[in-house]
Parts: structure tokens; C-alpha cells; sequence
């Protein structure tokens, strides 16, 4: 009855009814799996998708129906795409196809989720390669910043050197100045030699 009903409410896509429907249909022992499929169906279409899985793989545990096995496997596989988890979806897609291996629909949802991930795994290598050559242009800013300072630094060192030694320079040459007029000054002093005659003996 519950079951009917939330087929119903599914076909006319009042999914949120549907899933109430098949919750309650869930107490029959007899219309569990079906209930549980169906249920997975109505999240899906809610774009509830964690839900959806977790109703197909609750249908999963309560049947050993190989076609019914096929398709749970398959809509998880679907939910996994939705949610881009391509590897998971390759995995769910395959597992399908071992309980239904003329499923062509499977087949080409397998292979679309095999480029998929083939896809994610180059984007995840491009962004792993980036990542990397941030850091090696990041180490190279930092190794050219630390040069620069390093430079800034030989600079202002040298600019000391010089300013000391135009201090030196200029100390050196007014001691030599002082030293000039201390030795002109002494010559000023001295007493010529002599008296302006010369003396003889007679």
C-alpha cells in the first residue's frame, strides 16, 4: 500500500511524499528492498545524494537479486558522480557490471566516470606542479630579498669605511696643518746665527 502510494507520489515527481511513502513502506518486511531502492530514488531526485546512497546500499544488504544488485550499484554509482567522487563512481559502475555485464547503459556510465577521473587526477597534478613552482618562486623571492639585504647591508658598511675614513682623512690633515704651523711658528722664534761680523785673530 505504501509502497504504491510513494510510486505514485514518485511518478508525480512529489519526491519529498515519495520518500514519506516508501519510509513507511520500509515496515513491511516483504516490500523492504523495494522500499529501500525506491527511497534511494526519491533522495536522488532531491539531490540528497549521501541519503541516496545510503538507502541503495541498505538494499544492497537486504538482497541477493543479482539484477536488483546491478541497479542499486549503478544509481550509487550515479549519486557518486553527482557528488564528483569519480574513483568511488568507477568502482560502484563495475561492481554493477559484474552482477550485470550486458548493461550497456553501465558501460558507458563507467567509461565516462573513467574520464572523469582521468581528469581530476591531471587537474590535481597541474595544481600539485603549481603549488610547487609557487614555492620554488616564493624561495627565490626570499633567497633575492635576503641578497638584496645582504647588499643593503656591504653597502652602509662600506659607506661607514669611507665616512670614517674622510674623517681620518680630514683629522690626518689638520694634524699636518697644525703640524706646519708649529714648525712655522718655532722658525719665527729662532735666533739667527752669528752676531754680523767676523771675527779674526791677530
Amino acid at each position: 500500500m505504501h509502497l504504491r502510494k510513494g510510486n505514485e507520489a514518485y511518478e508525480n515527481k512529489n519526491y519529498k511524499d515519495a520518500a514519506d511513502e516508501y519510509q513507511k513502506a520500509l515496515n513491511d518486511k516483504s516490500a523492504a528492498v523495494k522500499g529501500k531502492f525506491n527511497l534511494g530514488d526519491a533522495y536522488y531526485k532531491q539531490g540528497q545524494y549521501d541519503q541516496a546512497i545510503d538507502a541503495y546500499q541498505q538494499a544492497l544488504s537486504l538482497t541477493k537479486d543479482k539484477t536488483l544488485s546491478a541497479h542499486a550499484y549503478h544509481n550509487i554509482g550515479n549519486s557518486q558522480m553527482q557528488k564528483k567522487k569519480y574513483e568511488d563512481g568507477v568502482k560502484s559502475y563495475e561492481n554493477s557490471l559484474l552482477n550485470n555485464p550486458k548493461d550497456d547503459d553501465t558501460r558507458y556510465n563507467l567509461a565516462y566516470a573513467q574520464s572523469k577521473l582521468q581528469q581530476q587526477k591531471q587537474q590535481q597534478k597541474q595544481q600539485q606542479q603549481q603549488q610547487q613552482q609557487k614555492k620554488q618562486d616564493q624561495k627565490q623571492q626570499e633567497k633575492q630579498k635576503q641578497d638584496q639585504q645582504k647588499q643593503d647591508q656591504q653597502k652602509q658598511q662600506q659607506q661607514q669605511q669611507n665616512d670614517i675614513s674622510k674623517e681620518d682623512a680630514k683629522r690626518i690633515l689638520d694634524a699636518m696643518n697644525n703640524d706646519e704651523k708649529n714648525l712655522q711658528d718655532k722658525m719665527k722664534k729662532k735666533v739667527p746665527a752669528g752676531k754680523g761680523g767676523i771675527e779674526k785673530n791677530w
